[in-house]
C-alpha cells in the first residue's frame, strides 16, 4: 500500500544516570527535529519543532519523572505518550519565555517516552513551536539524575504510516454482539454544518469522540459536496477550503483522543454539476493540496485522505479521469472513489459500455488503474443487487487486464435515510446486507470468488441526529447461505445520489 505520509524520525535514549544509544519508531513524523541554542534551558540547547507529527521517543527511568520544555508566546502542544499509552496533553505557551516541567506518574521502572507535536494550541499563542530541554526524577529541579539537552546517538530512519490497519477485510459478516458489528459513519457535509466553524468545531469533535466511543476502527467519508474554487458547495451554501481544513481536524482530534482506533478521515468532493477547471485536472491537484494541508493541521494518530464521488450520470469520463490524474499526480496520500458504476453490464459480456460515454475501464482508471494509491469504496444502495453486480463485473474485467482493483470498503446510505421522511424504500440497504451483496456478486464470477471486499460504512447528513446503529440485517454471520435473487432486475440508469437532506 502506499503511504499517505512519509518522514523522518528521530529517536533519542536518556537513561536517568546518563545517556546511551538505541533505535525505535515514533508513531507518526512529518519531519526530523532540531537541536536549537536556549539561554534558559538547563544545557543550554533544546529539541524543538513546528511541525505537526514530529516525534522524539525517549527511554526514561522512574516510576515518576518530570519532563522540562520552554514555554514562550509561540509555543503550541505535545502529546507525551508513556509505554504506548497518551499520558497526557502538554501546553507550551506562556506569554513570556520561561522554563517548566510536567510530572508524568504512575510509569515503569524503565519506560518508552514519546513526544509528539500537535497541531492544536493555545488562543494566545502565536505559534506551534514545542520543545523538549531535560529528564529529572522530579519537578522541583534539574540537579541529580538529571539529564540536560539529551543528545540523540542514533541515526534518523524513515518512518511510513500505510493506514493499512484502517481498512478491514472481513471474511464473514459479524455477530451482532460483537464490536465490529458496529460501522463507521460518515457524513454529508452541509455549509450550516460548519458554519460558524468556531463554535462548530467542538460539535464536530464530540460527534467523531462519539463514534470513537462506539466503533473499534475505520474510514470515515466527510463529503463536502461539489468541488469550487474557494473550497466547495457544501450542498447549498459555500464551504471555504480553510473550513474543510478545520472540519477534518477536528474529527482527526475527535477520534484520536476518544478511541484506540486506527482511524482514517477521508476529505470528500464529487463530479456532480457541470464541467467546470475544478472537476477536472487542475480540481484534482487543489484537492490534493487541500488533503496535504489537513494533514499538517490534523492530530497525527489519524490519517487524512482523500475522496471523491464519481458517478458517470454527473459528468464525462474525460473529466473525471483528469481529476484523479491530478491528484495522484500531486500527493501520495490514499483516494478513495466512492462513487457509482452507472449503467454498466452486470454481467461479463464484450459490452463495456456504462452510462453517459463512459466505459467500465473508465470507471475502472478512477478506481484504480491510475495511480498506486487509489481505492475502490462502492456505493452498495439498492436493496436489487445491481449496484454489486456491476462491481462484480468490473472486478472481473480489471483481472483480465491484469490489473486488479481494491475494493476496501463499500458504502450504504442507511443513516441518511433516516433523516429523510419515507426513509430510502429501494434504497437504504443495511450496511452488512450491502457487504453480503457484494460478497456474493464476487463470489459468483469464479475469477472474483474469494477476492478481499473491505467493511462497509454508512452516511448520514450532518452530526446533529447522533450516531446511529446498524439496523437488523437479514444476513446470518456467514456469506455461504444466502439465497440469490430470483429475477434479474435491468442494469440501473440514474446515478446513486443521497437522499434530500433533512430540514434545517
Amino acid at each position: 500500500m502506499h503511504s499517505p505520509k512519509r518522514a523522518l524520525a528521530v529517536v533519542a535514549v536518556v537513561l536517568a544516570g546518563g545517556l546511551s544509544t538505541s533505535t525505535a519508531h515514533a508513531i507518526s513524523v512529518a519531519a526530523p527535529w532540531s537541536q536549537a541554542p536556549a539561554k534558559i534551558a538547563f544545557g543550554g540547547s533544546v529539541w524543538t519543532t513546528s511541525t505537526t507529527g514530529a516525534a522524539l521517543t525517549f527511554t526514561v527511568k522512574g516510576k515518576s519523572f518530570a519532563m522540562w520544555f520552554t514555554a514562550g508566546p509561540k509555543n503550541g502542544k505535545v502529546a507525551v505518550f508513556v509505554n504506548g499509552k497518551r499520558s497526557r496533553i502538554v501546553d507550551q505557551y506562556s506569554p513570556k519565555t520561561i522554563r517548566r516541567a510536567v510530572v508524568m506518574a504512575r510509569a515503569k521502572s524503565t519506560n518508552s517516552v514519546m513526544v509528539v507535536a500537535l497541531s492544536t494550541k493555545n488562543k494566545k499563542s502565536k505559534g506551534t513551536k514545542v520543545t523538549v530541554d531535560a529528564f529529572s526524577p522530579n519537578a522541583v529541579r534539574c540537579t541529580k539524575g538529571c539529564v540536560k539537552s539529551p543528545v540523540p546517538h542514533s541515526v534518523p530512519g524513515v518512518v511510513e504510516i500505510t493506514g493499512t490497519d484502517q481498512v478491514w477485510y472481513p471474511t464473514a459478516v459479524p455477530s451482532s454482539s460483537s464490536p465490529e458489528w458496529v460501522v463507521a459513519i460518515g457524513s454529508y457535509v452541509r455549509g450550516q454544518d460548519v458554519a460558524p466553524i468556531e463554535t462548530a468545531v467542538p460539535v464536530i469533535r464530540a460527534a467523531a469522540c462519539d463514534q470513537a466511543k462506539k466503533v473499534p476502527r475505520g474510514v470515515v467519508i466527510l463529503s463536502f459536496g461539489a468541488q469550487r474554487a474557494a473550497g466547495s458547495n457544501g450542498f447549498g451554501t459555500l464551504i471555504s477550503k480553510d473550513q474543510i481544513i478545520a472540519t477534518t481536524s477536528a474529527w482527526a482530534t475527535g477520534l484520536a483522543e476518544c478511541g484506540t482506533g486506527p482511524w482514517e478521515v477521508s476529505i470528500g468532493t464529487s463530479n456532480s454539476g457541470s464541467v467546470t477547471a475544478y472537476n477536472g485536472y487542475m480540481g484534482g491537484i487543489e484537492w490534493a493540496k487541500i488533503v496535504m494541508a489537513a494533514q499538517v493541521a490534523s492530530d497525527p494518530r489519524t490519517v487524512i485522505s482523500g475522496s471523491v464521488d464519481l458517478e458517470p450520470g454527473w459528468g464525462p469520463p474525460g473529466q473525471a479521469r483528469a481529476w484523479v490524474d491530478g491528484y495522484v499526480r500531486t500527493t501520495s496520500a490514499r483516494l478513495w472513489n466512492f462513487g457509482s458504476a452507472d449503467g454498466c453490464p452486470q454481467t461479463i459480456s464484450t459490452d463495456l459500455t456504462c452510462n453517459n460515454g463512459w466505459t467500465i475501464d473508465d470507471v475502472l482508471w478512477v478506481s484504480g488503474h491510475a495511480g498506486p494509491n487509489i481505492f475502490a469504496m462502492p456505493e452498495i444502495h439498492t436493496k436489487s443487487g445491481a449496484l454489486s453486480r456491476q462491481w462484480a463485473v468490473l472486478a472481473a474485467r480489471a483481472i483480465t487486464m491484469k490489473m486488479p482493483i481494491r475494493i476496501a470498503a463499500l458504502t450504504v446510505q442507511t443513516a441518511a435515510c433516516t433523516q429523510v421522511k419515507g426513509g430510502c424504500p429501494t434504497t437504504g440497504i443495511s450496511a452488512w446486507d450491502a457487504w453480503t451483496q457484494l460478497r456474493k456478486a464476487l463470489d459468483a464470477i469464479p475469477s472474483t470468488a474469494g477476492m478481499p471486499l473491505g467493511a462497509p460504512m454508512d452516511i448520514r447528513w450532518g452530526w446533529a441526529n447522533g450516531f446511529v446503529i446498524p439496523p437488523p440485517t437479514t444476513t446470518t454471520t456467514t456469506t455461504t447461505t444466502i439465497t440469490p435473487p430470483v429475477t434479474e432486475p435491468p442494469p440501473t440508469t440514474t446515478p446513486t445520489t443521497p437522499p434530500a437532506p433533512p430540514p434545517s
